[in-house]
């Protein structure tokens, strides 16, 4: 017999229904009392009954979902030895099926491997199983749609994949769908259902399989009771309804349930009437008389769960209905606000929330949160309320993709398919599964990165090389120390620990399913995987982080039941081990981890459809915004929106799932149900923003209930007074750190300054009854932090630097531009991680290498650079270049194409090179005379060996050493004089600039000078040394610029001109012809350029004997002077702005200085002088 229990949401159907049960199941203990509800229901739904039952325990009453009615049914007909087939299971068939098919599914194969795809393509199979839809239903929309391409299409390659979906699984398994098909075929030999008494409490409606079971249901049970949510106004009876009516569901679900039992009736022989309208009429008319064996009607036209709050009551009756009744009493029961962002929603929501808890009396459990979106909401409502101290329990599966284990295992496939690429190497020894430290794991990435190990065979073999020191040359290296070859030993040890943990993974990848899973399992048992997740389990649980430890402890046995699947439903099959990786990916996708609240007073945070709430008192609606109500869930899946509302009027024999318009009319049930859930409050509120700052609109119910209600005004709770926007400790917290920035900044003034002070006080003073004012101490210090510099201590910086300081003029240049950053690099000696790459300060070492080796091989010849023959100097030159690559860098430029072809770019770059300097040469009488010339030939010599203290007895107690190398020094002797000339080869295009060195920033050129005539004076025999020039070369092979059918000697003239020399030279006549003896106006060699009347042109870069020695001077001072300071223990952060140069622009270290110009005392240093002044200055200090 089939019964209906009616009424509207909060009459009391569910508690109705229970006391008849409880009060039956006392009376008849004979008989089998069975209460289905939907699986999120059925634990609260036990404590339901228990909590009504006189002896608070039920023994013939048994309260179930269909699935776990399934699984009692089938364990009492022995039926538990199949396999089901649950999603994980369905995903990995569908994927293997899928790439079985390729290209037979036009249009479904090629999206199959994009993320997401295959859950919606699984979901639609899983559709076509709830409703009943097999290939005869498929065939039917095939034909229904033959004049839509895209739509048939995609109909076509459905039929197939779940035709052949089923057969690959025929015998094996059965997916979750179909065990209700299982379980109707047991459920006339069951003994538990024979007779028994079976409710239906919580659902609005069922799909056809569940329909199925019902009529089985029916079949052998005395009674089938049905509740059902439906106005007392009403007629639940009526055949005829629109699907924008708000119980449509309602209506609908008892005209299907009758249909069932009249089918059920006439093929059991027991009509008496002829139609079906007959005997609904006549059933109808006998169930709705008001005695105990008919349906119930609760009509009562206030629902007993509103009927001391009339504004509730009044929303239960009149919500979504077609009259136009308005409310114009007390609505303090109702109350709506806006906020201008989700964050400030959700925070307005939890300090209401706070105040009903102090001030209305109110447990977290009277209180319950729902969500337009629950996906938008839960983070950020997890995240706040743990500053309000709130528990919350957020009613929402978990995926367990970011956690260890399956990073883990991700990344040791990885390894395997790419051949040990670096990123995957080192996301698997990070994954917090493996045993290296995150300290042994940098210096194993150090040492692969530096000399470009990879592949397995890299990995295999012992690592026998040191760290490399880019040395330029083949052959120099030096012996390694004790610790280097102690670490080797420690890195090779951990090279072997991956490697033999991955060996079996790499043998099977070409194996069978059943061969790659057991190699996975090998690698992860190995690996003490479940140990380590059992140790983060207990970490997590003593934490008190419950959920993460719940997690932890599930994850293990999932992955496991994972791999047993695979291997179970494509253990022969043959495969990739890449294609692996995408099933096994799929598989993880799918993995979950329900969880239920651990603490009994908590609010429940939910969404509109999937929670269930029991007895709340107080509600708020988040969320509620155009694109959440309706939901904007449509749109998307393999058969889009259109797609159904075309089928659904196309056809009425096939039923699908309910199309986007008539999900947005169930949608208002779902609404109707929860709006109506509260007894004593109901927030509903709405963000202004999202998070990018786009415009957010309120929904449709918001306007509908502000009509309703005449006197109910929306809010801007954060518009409010300041004190009642500052009740919890750790939100205030939050607020008192911005606002003290903002008054440190002298930004607050007024009211605003007033409400700053306030809170603060009373933080300071809460925290101060605790004991502990640390936070206090901290915001302020972080507020009113100034920068201040600090210089080290003397003998901290002895023990950096030593008494005798070694540097070197570029490490000068960088102690000019920034203290700190020369601190960093080379006090401690912080570097960024080399790598096994050609960049471009390896293009200038590759250069200097090559013409120290050309040039070098030219002057231990009997040929002069002037007179040398194009062919043997390219000769040399090549020679020199292939020395130079062979031993660079670990073979670096041999390594790829790439670096070959930059080989061949290098080549033409230095042809061009060795020609100019030749042709610079010729035109001039110097010749080269140094090579690379190291410092420490100049031997004891007061340039680089500086005095920077002295004790009392005037013995040196600090000094420094300079060291370095310069590139290339001319000589030209005539009978009384050495004249030197210094080229610097740069791959830049550098200029000279007073003002740089008078900073400290160009000293390069000079120092070099002043080195050179030094050690030129030492070899002079008496003839005085007078500098010439110091240049700069930019090597490098320019584009002449103009129309295409230039003549090649003008091409030769341009590019002459682009390589000519820049730097500084002196201005005495006989010195510039001596640098380029057939200057004509113009020289394209030195920077210089004579008038119409012989005069130096002001583009001219010249300076006099005494300017030059004035220069020199200054900088031996310089020099000295960032000597005594870096020994002073100097580290400021004081970097410069010169034009638009910034020595922070391309700084290593600035994410570690904490330069912040908005913090007071942090600057840079405005470098404006110009280069004339500069060297007036520098005059005047030599004078």
């Amino acid at each position: 017999m089939l019964r209906f229990c009616f009424g509207a949401s909060g009459s009391g159907k569910s508690t109705r229904l229970y006391n008849e049960v409880i009060e039956r199941s006392m009376k008849d203990l004979g008989t089998n009392y069975v209460i289905i509800v939907p699986d999120q229901f059925t634990m609260q739904t036990q404590k339901d009954v228990v909590r009504m039952h006189p002896s608070h325990a039920i023994m013939n009453i048994d309260v179930l979902s269909f699935g776990r009615l399934s699984h009692r049914i089938f364990e009492e007909a022995g039926l538990s030895s199949f396999s089901v087939l649950d999603d994980l299971g369905k995903s990995l068939v569908l994927r293997r099926v899928s790439d079985i098919l390729g290209d037979k599914l036009p249009i479904i194969g090629k999206n199959m491997h994009k993320p997401g795809y295959i859950d919606e393509v699984k979901s639609t199979i899983s559709e076509f199983m709830q409703y009943g839809i097999g290939d005869e239903g498929l065939a039917i929309l095939e034909e229904k749609s033959s004049k839509k391409g895209a739509l048939n299409a995609k109909i076509k390659d459905l039929r197939l994949l779940y035709s052949e979906f089923l057969a690959y699984i025929k015998d094996r398994y059965i997916t979750t769908e179909e065990t209700l098909d299982v379980l109707c075929g047991a459920i006339p030999s069951s003994k538990i259902l024979k007779d028994s008494v079976i409710v239906f409490d919580g659902f609005t409606g069922f799909t056809p399989i569940q329909y199925r079971v019902i009529k089985m249901l029916l079949a052998v049970s005395k009674e089938v009771i049905v509740s059902l949510t439906i106005s007392p106004e009403d007629d639940p009876y009526t055949g005829f309804f629109e699907e924008q009516e708000l119980f449509m569901l309602s209506k609908k679900t008892v005209y299907d349930l009758e249909k069932l039992e009249y089918s059920l009736l006439q093929e059991q022989g027991a009509l008496g009437v002829p139609s079906f309208e007959a005997y609904r009429n006549a059933r109808n008319e006998e169930m709705s008389k008001k005695n105990q064996a008919g349906d119930i009607f609760i009509t009562d036209k206030t629902v007993k769960r509103l009927e001391n709050n009339p504004s509730l009551a009044f929303l239960e009756q009149n919500l979504f209905r077609y009259n136009v009744n308005k409310f114009t009493a007390d609505t303090s029961g109702i109350e709506i606000f806006r906020a201008q962002t989700i964050n400030e929603e959700v925070r307005q929501a939890l300090i209401k929330i706070s105040d009903l808890i102090r001030d209305g009396g109110y447990a977290y459990r009277d209180i319950a949160l729902v969500c337009g979106s629950l996906d938008s909401y839960a983070d950020i409502i997890s995240n706040q309320a743990r500053k309000f101290d709130i528990p919350v329990y957020i009613d929402k599966n978990s995926s367990l993709l970011l956690n260890p284990i399956i990073e883990y295992i991700t990344s040791a496939i990885n390894i395997v398919i790419s051949g040990y690429r670096y990123e995957d190497v080192f996301h698997f020894m990070r994954s917090g599964m493996s045993d290296f430290s995150p300290e042994d794991t940098d210096l194993l990435e150090n040492y692969v990165r530096a000399l470009g190990i990879k592949g397995r065979k890299q990995w295999e073999d012992r690592f026998m090389r040191r760290m490399p020191k880019r040395f330029v040359t083949a052959g120099k290296s030096e012996k390694a120390s004790e610790k280097e070859l102690e670490l080797l030993q420690k890195l090779d040890q951990m090279r072997d620990a991956i490697s033999t943990s991955l060996k079996p993974l790499a043998d099977s990848k070409k194996g069978t399913v059943k061969d790659i899973t057991k190699a996975l399992l090998t690698v992860i048992e190995s690996n003490n995987s479940k140990e380590k997740l059992e140790a983060y389990r207990d970490k997590f649980e003593a934490e008190g982080d419950l959920k993460k430890a719940r997690e932890y402890d599930q994850i293990y046995d999932k992955i496991i039941t994972l791999l047993g699947q695979m291997d179970g439903l494509l253990g022969d099959e043959k495969i990739e081990l890449s294609e692996y990786k995408e099933i096994l990916s799929t598989g993880f996708a799918d993995i979950e981890v329900g969880t239920i609240p651990q603490d009994v007073d908590r609010i429940i945070v939910g969404d509109i459809e999937r929670t269930r709430l029991c007895e709340v008192k107080v509600l708020f609606f988040l969320g509620v915004n155009d694109g959440n109500i309706p939901s904007n869930a449509g749109g998307g899946g393999i058969l889009s929106d259109i797609d159904r509302q075309f089928l659904a009027d196309a056809t009425s024999n096939v039923e699908l799932a309910p199309t986007p318009r008539q999900q947005m009319y169930i949608q208002r049930l779902y609404l109707y149900m929860n709006l109506t859930k509260p007894t004593d409050k109901l927030y509903l509120s709405f963000a202004e923003l999202t998070p990018d700052g786009k415009s957010l609109r309120p929904a449709y119910l918001i306007s509908k209930i502000t009509t309703m209600f005449s006197n109910i005004t929306i809010s801007r709770p954060e518009d409010g007074d300041f004190e009642s926007q500052s009740v919890k400790l750790m939100d205030s917290r939050d607020k008192l750190s911005v606002m003290m920035r903002e008054y440190a900044n002298g930004f607050l003034r007024g009211q605003d300054k007033k409400n700053f002070l306030t809170l603060y006080k009373t933080i300071k003073d809460l925290l101060a009854e605790n004991g502990d004012n640390s936070f206090i101490d901290q915001i302020t210090d972080a507020a009113f932090k100034q920068y201040e510099n600090r210089p080290l201590a003397k003998a901290i910086a002895l023990t950096l630097y030593g008494a005798t300081l070694e540097n070197s003029v570029s490490r000068l240049e960088q102690f000019a531009s920034c203290c700190y950053a020369h601190f960093i690099r080379y006090g401690l000696h912080l570097e960024e991680r080399k790598e096994y790459e050609f960049d471009v300060s390896d293009l200038g070492n590759v250069f200097h290498a090559v013409l120290e080796k050309y040039t070098s091989e030219i002057m231990s010849g009997d040929t002069k650079w002037r007179d040398l023959p194009k062919e043997k100097s390219e000769e040399i030159l090549n020679r020199a270049l292939t020395e130079c690559v062979d031993g660079y860098g670990e073979t670096i430029l041999l390594s790829n194409a790439r670096n070959q072809f930059m080989i061949e770019r290098i080549r033409r770059i230095l042809l061009r090179t060795v020609d100019t300097l030749q042709y610079q040469i010729s035109k001039g009488k110097f010749e080269p005379a140094f090579v690379e010339m190291d410092f420490r030939e100049a031997g004891n010599i007061d340039e680089i060996n500086i005095a920077l203290s002295e004790d009392e007895q005037k013995n040196i107690t600090e000094k420094m050493i300079l060291r370095g190398r310069i590139d290339r020094v001319d000589l030209y002797e005539d009978s009384d004089h050495v004249y030197v000339k210094v080229i610097d080869f740069k791959s830049g295009n550098h200029k000279f600039n007073v003002a740089s060195l008078y900073y400290g920033l160009q000293l390069q050129l000079v120092m070099y000078m002043n080195v050179a005539t030094a050690t030129s004076r030492k070899m002079s025999g008496g003839k005085e040394v007078l500098p010439a020039a110091i240049l700069y070369y930019h090597v490098d092979d320019p584009m002449a610029e103009g129309k295409n059918d230039l003549q090649p000697d003008v091409i030769n003239e341009e590019i002459k001109q682009k390589l000519k020399m820049t730097g500084v030279v002196s201005e005495r006549m006989d010195v510039i012809q001596m640098l380029d003896s057939s200057i004509n106006g113009k020289s394209d060699i030195i920077p210089v350029e004579f008038k119409k009347d012989g005069s130096l042109s002001s583009r001219s870069a010249t300076l006099s004997d005494s300017d030059y020695g004035a220069i020199s001077r200054f900088t031996e001072k310089k020099i000295r002077e960032f000597g005594k300071s870096i020994l002073n223990g100097n580290i400021e952060v004081n970097p410069y702005e010169m034009g638009d140069r910034s020595s922070c622009t391309y700084c290593s270290y600035r994410s570690i200085c904490g330069y912040d110009e908005s913090i007071k005392g942090y600057s840079k240093r405005n470098l404006d002088i110009s280069s004339s002044d500069a060297m007036e200055i520098i005059r005047s200090e030599n004078n």
